[in-house]
């Protein structure tokens, strides 16, 4: 009955303000969604997806990959916002609230810790990405909400272990070294069409000592200049410049080239100065060096502890969300019209 009741009424209020527009003014509001008996507005989520929008518009281009993409932002708000929305149902059920002074505190931390007053903050917002400050506002307490509704939601569950750092340590590390730019060098062995048995046995024995030699400190440039048959780089020692990961944001900006995959599997697990096994490919022998890699900015794991404690407690927090999200949505009436 209450859902209904809210329902008619809003179509009451829609009704009477487009009967005092000129026809030719009329836009028509609809609801794109309704949470438990409350509805969420076209116009609402038009406003909250207005910044994310004018990004698409900057960095897309016009046409059928931009209309996909600002379909894509609305299809990802709307589910923001529903999140939001159930988030806030329950807060009101448990009595949660955000009180001014909290949202100010917000604020003066966030311009504090980038040096600039409070009304810089909101100035730059409003450049960045068209947020007014009642909206910007409305995001902060936002946050807050969730915030104080996840703590409640695992206040005392959190245990990290010694082990789960320095497990998250070393997967950081293994993501981050997919992004770092690095500097291969190659030795190719061809292997000629028609290459009798013994022909190809001799070349692979070859590709085996040269990793031996490499391996023992010879050095690998003159190695390459000695045996490999690829005249591109041979001269150059082998040297292949400077490459960048396969979906790395270098190589989708079209920043750094990339090596094929079955070379840069080869050249990942590798620390500078080491070199591969022999690759064997359909027309020859590849051997691998990896001359260097940029330096990951964690030097020690003492040194990044803290921020892999607190990425940890991020990723609990973020599973503890999503988990009574799907809850709430369980137990409350949803219908996405969008």
């Amino acid at each position: 009955m209450r859902s209904r009741q809210r329902l008619v009424a809003l179509g009451l209020v829609l009704a009477a303000a487009l009967a005092q527009q000129p026809a030719e003014a009329i836009v028509v509001e609809r609801i794109v969604a309704v949470v438990g008996d409350e509805p969420i507005l076209l116009s609402e989520l038009r406003a909250r997806a207005k910044p994310f929008l004018l990004q698409v518009q900057q960095r897309v281009r016009p046409g059928a990959e931009q209309a996909a993409a600002e379909s894509q932002v609305f299809k990802d708000m709307l589910e923001t916002m529903i999140d939001q929305r159930l988030e806030a149902q329950a807060a009101e059920r448990a009595g949660i609230t955000v009180t001014p002074d909290e949202v100010e505190n917000a604020f003066r931390n966030i311009a504090n810790a980038q040096g600039i007053s409070t009304a810089e903050l909101f100035r730059e917002a409003k450049a960045r990405s068209g947020l007014t400050e009642q909206e910007y506002r409305d995001e902060i307490r936002r946050q807050i909400l969730e915030g104080k509704m996840l703590q409640l939601r695992v206040k005392g569950r959190v245990r990290i272990t010694e082990d789960d750092v320095k497990a998250t340590y070393e997967r950081t590390l293994r993501d981050e070294r997919k992004r770092r730019d690095y500097r291969p060098s190659w030795i190719v062995l061809q292997i000629m069409p028609g290459s009798s048995p013994e022909a190809i046995a001799e070349r692979k024995k070859l590709a085996a000592e040269i990793v031996t030699r490499a391996r023992a400190g010879e050095d690998f440039a003159a190695l390459a200049r000695a045996y490999s048959d690829e005249a591109n780089t041979r001269d150059a020692g082998g040297d292949l410049g400077i490459r960048a990961p396969i979906g790395s944001p270098q190589t989708q900006q079209g920043q750094r080239p990339a090596l094929s995959p079955e070379f840069e599997n080869a050249v990942m697990p590798l620390e500078p100065g080491q070199v591969s096994d022999v690759i064997e490919m359909e027309k020859g022998l590849v051997i691998m060096k990896l001359i260097s890699r940029q330096p990951s900015r964690y030097t020690t794991y003492e040194a990044a502890k803290g921020e892999m404690v607190q990425r940890l407690q991020t990723e609990i927090l973020e599973k503890a969300k999503r988990k009574w999200l799907d809850e709430l949505k369980k137990r409350t009436h949803l219908d996405v019209r969008l």
